[in-house]
Order: structure tokens, then sequence, then C-alpha cells
């Protein structure tokens, strides 16, 4: 399903079409979060949602136990490019220019975003890409993703993949519940997408390293303390993994070199003596780290744009967690940001429609917005209280843990 809002009777708009998030386990365009209509209403755009397959019915890689369902693993991806399809071939008849398309999308749809730049299938969809809070390197390898689907086989009593089929949407519904459970400090990546490298590149990092989505512009970032959005639902979320930190990271599960704890080591040498250090630890390795390398790879290609948003929630739990930059993206209010500063929502609205207009955020909200490459880091600090570009904001840390994406 599509969800389509326009402004009026003109034609040839932008289209910004919104990946929703969710850990590819959840969520769905019908949140209220996601709604376009102020949006559309304040930007000369077109703005689309849609939905996905998830969880058991998009992201478990069943084809490790019959290879007759080798694409099972990301299914919810190939949704996207049929939503992206028909976009393309539609889209004009709702006031939308079908040769200028964006995508964008946060966490799940942020990553599903720097998915989709590199995905063959997907080329000539999109011109232009804004993840939000993703990176790269979020992705299963068959390997791990087998695991996941061997947990589903025995859970759910099906020797055969004919066994799993004989179950209907509920009970599927209902296993994919009991196996979250049992798999509740591993749930976080276990329904990223496979990559194989017939469909999905088998290491969607070095793809995009390699030139895979040249000429797609990218305007990309984090937020200033993403894994603080998990605090909402564990009180006690980092000391669930501090012990073992690669529970908690798919880079880390990746990186066979040095054990977890002995990376989180080396990089405490140089950093002062906090009670947040690992938090710290995991926002880099993570968040903050994969993305900019990502877009200093994709400076190489095409013109890219790189921000870091800091405004804060009411509650000072939260911070600048994962997701407070959504209720100013829709100008919706949520429970992480109830009442989005109306100063913000435009700075917002206004870069994101310019670079989905031109490939470029400038407007008059913000300072000149500079390109970012890897001899200038230039990053665009949003925040109610005024937009700074700095440079280097974050160089010592990514010189200090991009080894952990390059080996």
């Amino acid at each position: 399903t599509l969800n389509i809002w326009t402004r009026g009777e003109k034609k040839n708009l932008p289209v910004m079409v919104f990946i929703h998030g969710g850990g590819f386990a959840g969520g769905g365009s019908s949140d209220p979060l996601y709604n376009g209509t102020h949006f559309a209403a304040a930007q000369d755009v077109v703005i689309v949602t849609f939905n996905y397959r998830i969880n058991v019915f998009g992201f478990v890689n069943f084809g490790t136990i019959d290879s007759a369902f080798e694409d099972s693993g990301y299914l919810g991806l190939k949704d996207q490019i049929a939503a992206l399809t028909w976009i393309k071939e539609n889209i004009a008849a709702f006031g939308g220019n079908p040769d200028n398309v964006t995508i964008f999308g946060e966490s799940a749809g942020a990553i599903s975003c720097m998915m989709q730049m590199v995905i063959p299938a997907a080329k000539n969809l999109f011109g232009k890409a804004i993840p939000q809070s993703a990176n790269s390197y979020m992705y299963n390898t068959p390997e791990y993703s087998a695991e996941v689907a061997q947990t589903y086989m025995e859970m759910g009593g099906a020797k055969t993949m004919r066994d799993m089929m004989k179950k209907s949407s509920d009970e599927l519904r209902s296993l994919y519940e009991k196996v979250r459970a049992a798999r509740i400090t591993e749930g976080l990546k276990d329904y990223l997408p496979t990559a194989d490298g017939k469909f999905l590149p088998k290491n969607p990092f070095k793809a995009l390293k390699a030139g895979d989505a040249r000429s797609i512009k990218l305007l990309t970032g984090t937020t200033a303390d993403e894994w603080r959005y998990f605090l909402m639902y564990f009180d006690n979320f980092f000391e669930l993994f501090r012990d073992n930190p690669k529970n908690l990271s798919p880079v880390l599960l990746k990186y066979k070199a040095r054990p977890p704890q002995e990376v989180y080591q080396s990089w405490l040498k140089n950093r002062p003596d906090t009670d947040e250090r690992f938090e710290d630890f995991v926002e880099q390795v993570d968040w903050r780290v994969g993305q900019e390398l990502a877009a200093e790879y994709q400076s190489n290609f095409g013109d890219v744009y790189y921000y870091l948003f800091s405004e804060q929630s009411p509650d000072e739990k939260l911070r600048s967690c994962h997701a407070v930059d959504l209720p100013y993206t829709f100008n919706v209010g949520d429970e992480i940001v109830p009442n989005p500063k109306p100063n913000l929502v435009k700075v917002v609205q206004e870069s994101l429609a310019a670079f989905a207009a031109t490939g470029n955020p400038d407007n008059e909200t913000i300072p000149h917005w500079v390109k970012y490459s890897a001899g200038n880091r230039q990053t665009m600090e949003l925040n109610s209280k005024g937009c700074v570009l700095h440079k280097d904001l974050n160089t010592q840390n990514l010189n200090a843990l991009r080894y952990l994406y390059e080996s």
C-alpha cells in the first residue's frame, strides 16, 4: 500500500519517498508520526510512504533451510523496489516528477536507503537519498541469518519449509513474538537484510566504496545520542551489553581480528574517564563512524552533505536520541518530542525539500552548507538555538575506529 500527499494542482514536483523504520521487525506507514500532510503543505514536494514486509515475513533467510526460499532474507527490500517502480511509472498523475525522486528514511528506513543505493535492481529508480541515522554496515551475513532461520524452524516445530508454509499469518506472527523473546539481546540485529552477493552485494559498505552508487547525491547524518532511545524500553540497557558488546553491535560481530572488549579498551586509552564512556563507544561504532565513512566514500562519486542533529527531547534521559528528529521532519509530535519547535521544523523541512529539489540543501534558514569530503569534513549541526557548520567535528573517533569497517 502507498500513501501520497501532494500540494494542489501543481505539476512536476520533486518526489520524496519515505521508508519507515522499526528494525526490519516492526513499524508501518500507518504510524501517525509519518503523516505527510504538514510536510507537503509547507513545501513544494510530493510525499509518499508505503509498507513493506518485515520480520519473519520479509527478513528471515529461510534459503539456508531450502534453496527455493533464497530471497526470503530480503523480501522487504524487494517490496521497496516494487513501490519505487510503481512511483516511477505513476507519480506524474499525482503531480510528481518521475525523474526527480529522492528516497529518505530513518533507522531501518535509513539502512534501506543505503542498501537501495547499491542494489543493482534499484538502479535509476531514484537519484538522491537522505538516510537519517543509519550506517551501511547494517546487514547480516548468510551464516548469521542461517542461525536465525534455524531458531524459527526449531521453535516453530517445523522440520521442512513445507511445514513452515502451512502456518497461518497469525501463527507466524505469534512465532515471531516467541523467537524475539528468546533472543532479546540478539534481536536488534536478527532482521537485518541478508547480503548474499546475488540481490544484495556481499558487503554493501565495500560496494559503496567501490562506486556502486556513483552519481547518487547523498544527504545524511545522525542524532547526537542515538542509543539513548533504548532507555525508553530498558532502564539497564547498557548493562545488558557492557560485558559482551558484540551482542549490541553488528559491526563488532563481523570484526574478527580482535575481541570486542579489546577494541573497547583500545578506544578508551585517549578518552576522558566518565560514566558514559561505553555509551559513547557504542554511539561511535554503530552510528557516527559508519555513517561518516559512508559519506566519505560516496563523496568520491557524487555530492554529499552531512549533518548532526543535536536538539534534545524534553525527556532529559533521552537527550538527542534515535528518532528525535522525526517529529521535526514531519511536524508531528510523538512521545519523544510532543511539541516540535516551529523554527527547527522549518529548518529541517526547508533543508530536506531543497535537497530533494536540487541536490543541494542550502536554504535561507541555515548558514551556507558546504559539501562533505575526505579532505574537508564539514558537518551542519541542526539545533533550534542555531545551526552551525563544523569542520572535523568527529574526525578523532573516525580515525580511531574506521579499521572496524575497513578490515
